[in-house]
Order: C-alpha cells, then sequence, then structure tokens
C-alpha cells in the first residue's frame, strides 16, 4: 500500500540542567581534613566525587541473569547473499521442560558499511545467552563501500534464506526482526513483505535510529525504499526508536517509518526517544552508535536499560501478552535506573501516539 497523508511532530529536548557539586578545590581540601582526622567530612567527599552510571542490572530484561554461558557462531552462504548465526551453548542450570521448546529468532540487521557483527556484539551475545538465536545477514560484500544499494534488500533476504535453511528450527516461537540504521529500513521492508515473500513472519519489529530511506524526508534518492504495497501482520508490535544526540540521520526517516505503521493500533506500537545525560562520568550517550558496543560505540546503561530492555520485553509481549504492557502503556519502563549519587538518569520518552499531531508530512514516495 502507498503511504498516506499523516501527521507527525518532533518531540521537544529535554531543557538544559544545571549541575550543582563542590568544586576542585573544595574536595582536595576535605580530603586532607579526613586524612589528619576530621572523619564527619567523608560526606562531603562523597557528594564531590563524580558520579557513575548504573551498572548492568542482574535481573530482568536488560539483565545479566543468562540462561546460557557461551555463545556458538557459524555461517550460512557468502557475502553478500550470506549470513552469521549465532546460537546458545552450555546451559547454566538443567533445563526445564518449558527450555526445550523452539527459541525466539532475531533478524539483527546492521547499520550500512557495518558488515563485522562484533560492533553489535555484546547485544547479539545478550540475546543469545538469555536464550535466543540470532540471525546476522551480511547484505553487503567484505568490501561494503563495493557493494550496490539497489541489491541490499535482495541480498539480505537471501542471507536470512541462507541462514533458515541451515537452522533447525520448531514452529511456534517468536520472531523478531531488529535493524540499526539502514537496516532499519531494511527490517521495514522485512516486515512488510516476509509473509508473501514465504520468509517466516514476524511477530515484532525494532527499527534504531534508522537512516538511508530512499523515499524518506532526509536521504531522498539514496539508500531504500519503504515497500510500495506494505501489509504488516495485524498483530505485529512496533517500537521506533531514535536517541536524542543522533546527528548523523536524526528523526526524518524514523518518523516516516512511524507514520507507516500508524494504522497499528496505539498499543501495539511507541515511538521511543533515547536521551543523553551529562551528569557524571562516563557520560552516557545517545548518539548514532548507540545500539554498537565496540568500535565507535560503547557498552552503558543506554543498552540494558534501553535498547536491550526494550527488546527485551517486546521478545516477552510476543509470547505473554501481560509483559505488553510494560512496553506500551506501562511508565515503568521509562525508569533508566539511577547514577551512583542517587540522581536519576534521563528517563526514556515514550509514546504511543507521537507524530499524531502537529508537523504535516506529505506521503513519502515508495518503489512502484
Amino acid at each position: 500500500m502507498s503511504v498516506g497523508t499523516r501527521h507527525c511532530t518532533t518531540t521537544s529536548r529535554r531543557p538544559g540542567r544545571k549541575r550543582c557539586g563542590h568544586g576542585p578545590q573544595v574536595v582536595d581540601i576535605a580530603v586532607v581534613l579526613v586524612m589528619l582526622g576530621a572523619p564527619w567530612l567523608t560526606g562531603v567527599v562523597a557528594a564531590g566525587a563524580t558520579a557513575t552510571p548504573p551498572e548492568q542490572p542482574a535481573t530482568g530484561p536488560g539483565g545479566a541473569d543468562y540462561r546460557y554461558a557461551a555463545v556458538e557462531r557459524m555461517r550460512a552462504g557468502t557475502a553478500p547473499g550470506g549470513a552469521s548465526i549465532f546460537r546458545p551453548a552450555q546451559p547454566t542450570a538443567i533445563p526445564t521442560a518449558d527450555a526445550t521448546d523452539a527459541l525466539p529468532l532475531v533478524i539483527f540487521l546492521h547499520g550500512f558499511i557495518a558488515v563485522d557483527p562484533t560492533l553489535y556484539q555484546g547485544w547479539i551475545d545478550h540475546l543469545v545467552r538469555r536464550g535466543t538465536v540470532v540471525i546476522y545477514p551480511d547484505y553487503q560484500p567484505a568490501n561494503p563501500l563495493a557493494g550496490s544499494q539497489d541489491a541490499f534488500l535482495r541480498d539480505m533476504m537471501a542471507g536470512v534464506r541462507a541462514a533458515l535453511r541451515r537452522l533447525d528450527r520448531q514452529e511456534g516461537a517468536p520472531i523478531a526482526v531488529v535493524g540499526h540504521s539502514l537496516g532499519g529500513v531494511l527490517a521495514v521492508n522485512y516486515a512488510a513483505s516476509a509473509g508473501r515473500a514465504g520468509f517466516p513472519t514476524p511477530d515484532l519489529l525494532m527499527v534504531v535510529e534508522p537512516g538511508g530511506c530512499a523515499t524518506c524526508g532526509a536521504s531522498r534518492d539514496f539508500g531504500v525504499y519503504l515497500p510500495a504495497d506494505a501489509s504488516f501482520p495485524d498483530e505485529l508490535t512496533v517500537s521506533v526508536v531514535v536517541g536524542e544526540d543522533d546527528t548523523l540521520v536524526g528523526d526524518s526517516d524514523a518518523r516516516w517509518i512511524w507514520c507507516l505503521v500508524g494504522h497499528l493500533p496505539r498499543e501495539q506500537r511507541a515511538y521511543v526517544e533515547v536521551q543523553s545525560d551529562d551528569h557524571g562520568e562516563p557520560n552516557l550517550v545517545a548518539d548514532h552508535l548507540l545500539p554498537q558496543t565496540s568500535g565507535g560505540g560503547t557498552m552503558d546503561a543506554l543498552d540494558w536499560n534501553a535498547l536491550w530492555r526494550l527488546l527485551d520485553l517486546q521478545l516477552e509481549c510476543a509470547s505473554t501478552s501481560s509483559a505488553c504492557a510494560h512496553v506500551f502503556g506501562n511508565g515503568d519502563v521509562e525508569n533508566m535506573g539511577t547514577w551512583s549519587d542517587g540522581e536519576p538518569v534521563q528517563p526514556l520518552r515514550i509514546e504511543s501516539s507521537a507524530g499524531d499531531a502537529g508537523n504535516s508530512l506529505t506521503s513519502p514516495r515508495s518503489e512502484a
């Protein structure tokens, strides 16, 4: 289907926050006094110390309570039409009856030229060790700059097909398609066309900082077209995630995609902004490399308390409907934890109705 005209708006940026605390000289003097026998000043030193961000939770979505101790990697096909496959290994406990059921499947679509999965290895390992199989299609050749953007979608689907043939999967487990940057646009295409093309139909779609949409406002005529005849599964849950300080692609393509899925019920979709926070050190920066855990990206609270937790909850939602409210209506998921000094980390901004009013966007062109 073509995308009809809808009204979308960009969420406002958070106002600047005034930071208070002891200056370096005050802290230095206090330290000397404590060493000389004034322990009552210990609280002053602690108050002036630099706050650190929250660690990964021990349990729950985004947490470190892993069912498997190791990750097994194998290949299917050859680039650019191949894929890497990641499977859990070495169970950490004796399997229960339901632990032998089919494992959820995540089709993980990387950003432009991020062919090496180690760039996202932290997130991949988290998913797999929780009990998920991850397919990571190449969709670009070993030298990604040598590929043709016209072939990205075809090669992505070929990589998924090669991986599915290699896997011995049972039916019935949730299927997710997750994409970052250009991979986000490819993820939308997969979700919209999988059923007609004979591929497994996804239960959930997660699009993170999408960019490279050839039919959207920011990158017209470069990248991948949005589908002209999008037909999403009726029960599909969708999260569209942007980073507050993503200055590379911004949120223009995310808004187009949000409009494309606007016909789905509000309780099945959420528009999420991950905010940066400079209260302590290291800073938490929601830039374009937010999902990457190596290379230019870092692994921190914006991963396990935002992206990882959101996807974990969506996967739970696909299996247990009671978990859906935590992504699409429960304020608890907005909580990002606290810095070591007790200051709350800037919360997620989650809107089920983002873009229903405000700036008017005309319909993006679709590939005929």
